[in-house]
């Protein structure tokens, strides 16, 4: 479904004319501005750069294009790595800017989305743990122990998979290429 426009198709081509036609037909001195700010612009140089070597002159224009691609470069193949498998869980995950969005976890074996669960371990366990439950399977597929009781499941879940995340790109520099 398009946005709506605020103008239709023919209003807009009706005000391209009329725009046109005023050009055309008004006394403005348009070719004669553009004439003289081409002027100037030669004067300009003429006056200030032209005595500098020609390769000096264009290195302020080739640099930003140089340092542009290269981060625009950088910034691609981080986003290659997308996905992993942490506690025999296949983790997918999006890159935005640095940080790691739409964190989901898979059942190796089915490939089914899986949920996890936290009330079966305060009761029975010192030391609670998440566990990924698959619905498909009816079995779990991995634990994280949950030391920081302050924190809820969702957010443990994503600093220990960003933890990991993070840990591997630092020992594998070549992982991103």
């Amino acid at each position: 479904m398009r946005k709506k426009s605020f103008l239709s198709y023919e209003a807009k081509l009706i005000i391209a004319i009329v725009a046109i036609l005023l050009l055309v037909f008004l006394p403005i001195p348009l070719l004669d501005n553009v004439l003289g700010f081409k002027n100037s612009l030669v004067l300009f140089y003429e006056e200030n750069l032209a005595h500098y070597p020609i390769w000096l002159q264009v290195v302020p224009f080739v640099l930003p294009i140089i340092l542009i691609v290269a981060i625009k470069l950088i910034r691609k193949n981080r986003s290659k790595y997308v996905e992993d498998n942490f506690y025999n869980i296949k983790w997918t995950w999006t890159w935005h800017k640095n940080d790691i969005a739409n964190l989901e976890c898979f059942c190796p074996t089915c490939g089914e989305s899986l949920y996890y669960d936290d009330t079966t371990s305060k009761f029975t366990l010192e030391v609670s743990k998440i566990d990924f439950i698959c619905d498909k399977c009816q079995k779990v597929m991995g634990s994280i122990a949950n030391e920081n009781n302050k924190l809820n499941s969702s957010q443990l879940v994503k600093k220990e998979i960003q933890r990991l995340i993070y840990r591997k790109l630092a020992e594998d520099k070549n992982l991103t290429n």
